[in-house]
């Protein structure tokens, strides 16, 4: 009768053990996949958690915005008065971007395609905007730095001009 306690017993550590062990891997894997879903390190993003793996057309805009986010964080850059009002221009835009495209993958799916259209676009400009950022960033060359900002600066003001057709 003791051995059968005792079988008992290790058998039920096991399971509590197993289940435990499971528990926190599904936590692991939840903790994961909201960080890799953020568009910047350490903002919550409204999207939803599925999107980080998701084919959806909505799914697929977030990524490329939290792609050109990781790509504006890992510039290198001098940071000067004019790069820094960039940098956080181009990530408000890109969290403003974000949330028009949480709003509008709640909308019927007879009314996304052209707001689709409109914030693919969009995520372009912002694509754009970062890699030309990033390249005018990293110049040791004062006027072409502030010649290709400026660039950029345009890049954002015509996302911003499209942002506004979007909430209009």
């Amino acid at each position: 009768m003791d051995i059968v306690v005792a079988v008992i017993l290790i058998l039920t550590l096991i399971v509590a053990a197993a289940v435990a062990v499971v528990a926190v891997v599904n936590r692991r894997q939840q903790r994961a996949l909201t960080d890799a879903n953020q568009l910047l390190p350490g903002r919550p993003t409204r999207a939803p958690r599925s999107w980080a793996v998701s084919h959806d057309p909505e799914a697929r805009l977030h990524r490329r915005l939290r792609d050109a986010m990781k790509a504006l964080y890992a510039v290198n850059a001098v940071d000067t008065g004019t790069t820094i009002v960039l940098r956080a221009d181009l990530e408000q835009t890109a969290l403003d971007l974000d949330d028009h495209l949480v709003a509008v993958a709640q909308l019927a799916p007879n009314h996304r395609g052209e707001l689709l259209a409109t914030i693919t676009t969009t995520v372009e400009s912002i694509e754009a905007a970062v890699a030309r950022y990033a390249t005018a960033a990293t110049m040791p060359d004062a006027t072409t730095l502030e010649s290709d900002l400026a660039t950029v600066q345009r890049h954002l003001d015509v996302t911003r001009e499209v942002q506004r057709r979007l909430t209009a």
